[in-house]
């Protein structure tokens, strides 16, 4: 995946005025269904995290069949071997779930953005049946597999009442052979890319610093999968210490804003509410912006110059 320019960040995450839920889809910048470039780092966590825990980060349901084997042929000349074959003289209760579940492991193992899939029920509206997701942003997907669309945003304060027309209209037209992307954003207090919530990893606090906020960049793509019904969602997520995005030009006024104008329950349900109060008195300060963090990863980074 390419790096976010330094000259387009402040643009492109923090827009002009107070904050809003965004809906932001565009044509893509970058080819998304290719197996490399790819962070070497980020597979070798995805494959500690499918290996060590999957009943977290790996789900299936029988109806993700023709939807799984469509997404797999968006990556042509690499083929996919099954990693779900029963082991000799055994008898898998589920065959097609675990042939699923192998097919889907196979794939991310060697993709690095994260992956849902989703199909239309018999009352039309899309619902997730799949699902491969090692660095999730504080939330569980064993809680969202099954849910239409609207149910896994239904925990989101105000975005279904603000956006889930918009949102379910345009799936419902995404053409055929075609990918947009958005990007959207989230601040934390550790620099890990896999904040399941049943890690207990650190959250921010009223002593949060900007030394010490990370900010969470999801790069977001959707692609219709038209022969299945389905859709593909995926999520190439990167980990940056906030005083490096902060070097972007803009970047710490549009920041400063967002946040001061995010009502409470959002930045309550995004984990932010409680730094909030000092995150924009400092960000509202002229005072230099030390680097002492490497982003995640540096080398593939590209938020912005070296701090100082």
């Amino acid at each position: 995946m390419e790096p976010v320019l330094p000259e387009t960040l402040a643009e492109r995450l923090f827009p002009e005025g107070d904050f809003a839920f965004g809906f932001g889809m565009q044509r893509p910048r970058q080819e998304w269904f290719r197996w490399n470039p790819a962070d070497p780092e980020a597979l070798e966590e995805r494959r500690h995290w499918l290996s060590a825990e999957p009943h977290r980060h790996l789900a299936s349901t029988d109806e993700a069949g023709p939807v799984l084997q469509e997404a797999m042929a968006l990556f042509p000349g690499a083929p996919i071997a099954t990693e779900a074959d029963p082991q000799p003289g055994s008898a898998p209760s589920d065959p097609t779930g675990k042939r699923n579940a192998g097919d889907l492991r196979s794939l991310s193992l060697r993709w690095e953005p994260d992956l849902l899939l989703l199909r239309r029920d018999a009352a039309g509206p899309f619902r997730l049946v799949a699902g491969a997701v090692c660095f999730p942003s504080a939330w569980d997907l064993r809680e969202k597999v099954g849910k239409t669309v609207d149910a896994i945003h239904a925990g989101v304060p105000t975005l279904n009442a603000t956006l889930a027309t918009r949102i379910n209209a345009f799936l419902d037209r995404l053409p055929a052979g075609q990918t947009f992307e958005r990007d959207n954003w989230g601040l934390a207090a550790h620099g890990q890319r896999n904040a399941h919530p049943d890690r207990a990893l650190p959250r921010l606090t009223a002593d949060a610093t900007l030394e010490t906020t990370w900010l969470r960049l999801e790069h977001q793509a959707f692609r219709a999968l038209p022969q299945s019904g389905g859709l593909l969602f995926a999520i190439h997520l990167t980990v940056h210490p906030l005083v490096r995005v902060l070097q972007a030009p803009g970047a710490r006024d549009r920041l400063a804003r967002q946040l001061r104008s995010m009502p409470d329950p959002i930045a309550a349900y995004k984990g932010i509410l409680p730094a909030r109060d000092r995150l924009v008195r400092l960000l509202e300060t002229d005072s230099p912006l030390p680097c002492t963090q490497p982003s995640i990863s540096p080398r593939r980074s590209g938020i912005g110059p070296e701090c100082v």
